[in-house]
């Protein structure tokens, strides 16, 4: 959120090779607003409720989801010119490799 918000941000973004990078949201604030540079890179909408207003299903406004790590990534896939699968898939990779006991869960 906070550190996609300017155009000098995703210049950085840009400029560190996938191999580097690991994908966070800057839970529980900082969320990527329409004001800042990465929001242009946005395609994926969360249903929200007003502030301290939970409701199951919805997002609490201004508040940043662990589900809004899908918004990082489609900035950095935007900001890099990759897709999304691809930005995924390598920072899965990339996080496998830095906790090397991580078991990866078996799809299916």
């Amino acid at each position: 959120g906070c550190s996609l918000k300017t155009a000098d941000n995703l210049s950085v973004v840009k400029s560190i090779p996938m191999e580097k990078i690991l994908l966070e949201t800057d839970c529980p604030w900082c969320d990527i607003r329409a004001t800042h540079a990465g929001s242009k890179y946005l395609s994926t909408t969360f249903p929200t409720k007003k502030e301290k207003q939970y409701e199951e299903g919805c997002c609490v406004k201004n508040r940043y989801e662990p589900c809004h790590v899908r918004q990082v990534a489609e900035v950095v896939a935007g900001a890099k010119g990759l897709s999304v699968k691809e930005v995924a898939h390598i920072s899965r990779k990339n996080a496998y490799d830095l906790f090397g006991g991580l078991e990866k869960r078996k799809e299916g």
